[in-house]
């Protein structure tokens, strides 16, 4: 028997990727800010969003200050990032938390590290002799 097809909700596909990834709460309605950063590798990651397993609980609508590192050194996303889904689950004391990049869309998203800005052309003037 096949399964039925399931509607998917992203805009955008997801890939299997595992980086490092620190996290630390950075706003909430729940709780007050957290200045210790935490350690974990992320489960997947596309465009929009990240997600990855903790050991802390969040809530949906928390914001986390987050950086993803890519063999300890390259930093690759570095910003903030909105909760849109926390599940506990049931086996052993960890949360599964899935993230949209805060400012997606605008023109101050979080974007990989060095690629920020835009490389343009330079004029140069001609050095000519007399």
């Amino acid at each position: 028997m096949v399964k039925p097809m399931i509607k998917e909700r992203r805009r955008h596909s997801r890939a299997k990727r595992i980086l490092s990834i620190e996290y630390r709460l950075y706003k909430s309605k729940r709780r007050h800010s957290d200045p210790e950063w935490h350690l974990s590798t992320t489960e997947d990651v596309s465009p929009e969003g990240l997600s990855f397993y903790s050991d802390h609980e969040y809530h949906q609508g928390d914001i986390l200050d987050v950086r993803v590192v890519m063999s300890g050194l390259l930093e690759v996303i570095k910003g903030q990032c909105e909760v849109v889904r926390a599940e506990q689950k049931r086996l052993g004391a960890c949360f599964f938390i899935a993230l949209r990049f805060a400012s997606f869309g605008q023109t101050d998203k979080p974007t990989p590290v060095g690629r920020s800005k835009r490389i343009t052309k330079r004029s140069y003037s001609s050095n000519k002799r007399i």
